[in-house]
């Protein structure tokens, strides 16, 4: 007999088959038992689906109603396991949705930041967190695996896991920059803003200064710290027609700071085209495209570095506090950012300097502070 069509309202079991047999026979559960010589309770049981199919049962099936013993238990085997799912849907939708979350997302991470606002431990939690990030119930899979593009250099190592990763860091950024109102884009301001940068870096409120003076211009910016295996540093893209600067503080440092904020400013002046893709930059890494390197390039402009490079080669290796100082007086760049570019070149260890090292989180606004 050919197995039935498993409907999705009712689960078959191996008793549904007995019965069919012994209503084309013109048997009864006293004849089946006679044959067998199972007691009438086990057929019983055996038909209503109560009593699983043991190899020496599906043996005495077999010669019974002809079909193979690897019928009765893979029937009965289809059985419980359905029987199973249907007893533990909603343990095991929860336990689907999770393992795709956490395939996509570092969950355990975003819940010690505080980034979800519902509770992604139940499935009614995922779901309205999917809602809220994506516009849709679950995560959007073939996004994530369609090769996802970011405009950035970013590290090979682990390269599923930082696209990933990074497509969530993106879009819970996107989810962030959403909730700004600026005005509109000002270009020529934030040309006026890039040529002196190098004088903010020695104001004593000049983090501060620098982001209010962004946020004038149409520029938008807040923190949103890197999730592990990103190696993100900072990004630029676009919300509406404006631009966004997103810095992850990975380097609580005042000089990377300074340098992370040139460079995605150089992005939103000579690449503004192109932030139709985000640029998302581990900016340890290689510049290996041409917009990465001009970034780099008017980034070091910017802060005056070609200058502060000269002064430090003419000190060389006699460089210390007071010298230092002088640079910085000729540069009009601040004292840790002068020795995150030397350093950078290599004509000094920070060590020796490390009185010099400043905090950069304690000096942006709280309210800018995403996670």
């Amino acid at each position: 007999m050919a197995e039935k069509q498993l409907q999705s309202f009712y689960n078959v079991g191996p008793g549904d088959y007995i019965l069919d047999f012994l209503d084309s026979f013109g048997w009864t559960q006293n004849d089946l038992a006679d044959v067998t010589g199972f007691s009438l309770k086990s057929i019983n049981q055996l038909i209503n689906n109560k009593q699983g199919i043991t190899p020496e049962t599906a043996i005495t099936l077999e010669k019974v109603f002809g079909s193979p013993a690897e019928f009765w238990l893979n029937v009965d085997a289809k059985y419980q396991i359905r029987k199973k799912q249907e007893q533990n849907s909603e343990k095991n939708e929860l336990t689907s949705k999770k393992a795709i979350l956490r395939k996509y997302m570092p969950v355990s991470e975003m819940k010690k930041k505080d980034w979800f606002l519902y509770d992604v431990d139940t499935v009614s939690g995922i779901e309205e967190e999917c809602l809220r990030v994506f516009g849709q119930k679950s995560i959007p899979e073939a996004d994530y695996n369609n090769e996802y593009k970011f405009c950035a250099r970013q590290t090979k190592f682990d390269s599923d896991y930082t696209l990933w990763y990074s497509k969530t860091w993106f879009e819970y950024a996107k989810l962030h920059a959403n909730t700004f109102e600026l005005p509109k884009y000002n270009k020529e301001k934030l040309e006026e803003i890039a040529n002196s940068l190098f004088s903010y870096t020695t104001k004593e409120d000049g983090i501060n200064q620098i982001i209010e003076d962004l946020f004038d211009c149409g520029v938008g910016f807040f923190t949103l710290s890197h999730l592990q295996k990103t190696y993100l540093d900072g990004a630029t893209f676009m919300t509406g027609k404006n631009p966004f600067i997103v810095y992850t503080c990975r380097y609580d440092r005042v000089d990377n700071f300074w340098f992370v904020l040139a460079h995605e400013i150089a992005h939103i002046i000579h690449h503004y085209e192109f932030l139709s893709e985000p640029i998302l930059d581990n900016l340890e890494e290689k510049a290996e495209s041409e917009r990465e390197k001009e970034a780099d390039h008017y980034a070091g402009i910017y802060l005056n570095q070609d200058k502060v490079i000269r002064i430090g080669k003419q000190f060389g290796k006699y460089l210390n506090a007071n010298r230092l100082q002088q640079i910085c007086n000729s540069t009009d760049v601040s004292i840790p950012v002068a020795l995150g570019m030397l350093q950078h070149f290599g004509f000094l260890d920070w060590r020796q300097f490390a009185k010099f090292k400043e905090h950069v989180k304690e000096r942006i606004p709280s309210k800018l502070i995403m996670g």
